[in-house]
């Protein structure tokens, strides 16, 4: 597993646990805890392995993660909507995933590099970021016909200090913890923050979100809009670039003591 994930920097603490942890494409027959890990967006329930007999499989459920499963700021064409809008790719991060599992230069990995330059003339987004444009009516036709793209309301979270803010959770079984970064970006990213601020816990909305789409290990990130929590992006395999011994993730990786108790 690559050391970019979460998962491996949590793997590292169950070890020092004494859990033997077991990186592979089948589930080992005398696995007490088995975890489905795929780093894609829609999963084909048909060509997961089988967990041995009545053991628990972390996110075993989640197999799709398309944002138009869970996006409540999803917009057609012709919403009666006068606010600023964001086009998305309807694939978890930008789709990148599923563009580096086509093995030659294709027309869309050519796209994709030409949209960097000019996302319009390219027809497709730009690699790392999202469009936001001011209104409904300046969304290009192609965005509304295309299957892999959506157009969501944008309605960013703004700190007292006037910057952009995203919220997150991270979570594994029972545990977890919140965070808000805060940017002078709209498209708030960790290596673009002003400000990273630790909270108490995600408000009581995300974690029914959470139970509606069976996520037992995951970062969402949302954002409070007028009092309303709003997911903005569901990923069951997070990344992470901090303290892989910050006390955080010696708590984090806790919450495997959940699933053995399942």
């Amino acid at each position: 597993m690559a050391d970019q994930y979460l998962l491996a920097t949590l793997a590292k603490h169950w070890r020092k646990r004494g859990l033997r942890v077991r990186v592979a494409s089948t589930y080992s027959k005398d696995a007490d805890v088995c975890i489905l890990h795929h780093d894609i967006s829609r999963l084909d329930a048909e060509a997961i392995p089988s967990a041995p007999a009545g053991k628990p499989v972390v996110n075993g459920r989640v197999l799709d993660i398309s944002k138009r499963t869970y996006s409540t700021l999803l917009l057609n064409q012709g919403d009666p909507w006068s606010g600023p809008v964001i086009i998305k790719s309807n694939l978890n991060h930008y789709g990148a995933p599923e563009t580096r599992a086509l093995n030659k230069i294709t027309l869309e990995r050519v796209r994709r590099r030409l949209a960097d330059i000019s996302w319009r003339g390219a027809q497709t987004l730009p690699s790392r970021s999202y469009p936001i444009l001011q209104s409904v009516e300046a969304v290009p036709a192609w965005v509304w016909t295309s299957p892999d793209l959506l157009v969501e309301k944008f309605l960013p979270e703004r700190t007292r200090d006037a910057l952009y803010g995203v919220r997150g959770w991270v979570f594994c079984g029972d545990r977890g913890y919140a965070y808000r970064v805060a940017s002078e970006e709209p498209i708030v990213k960790p290596r673009s923050a002003a400000k990273i601020t630790y909270l108490k816990a995600p408000p009581e909305a995300l974690m029914q979100r959470r139970r509606e789409l069976n996520f037992d290990y995951g970062k969402f990130d949302y954002v409070e809009h007028d009092g309303e929590a709003i997911l903005l992006d569901a990923n069951k395999t997070p990344s992470f670039r901090g303290d892989p011994e910050a006390q955080r993730m010696r708590w984090l990786s806790s919450g495997i003591e959940a699933f053995f108790q399942a």
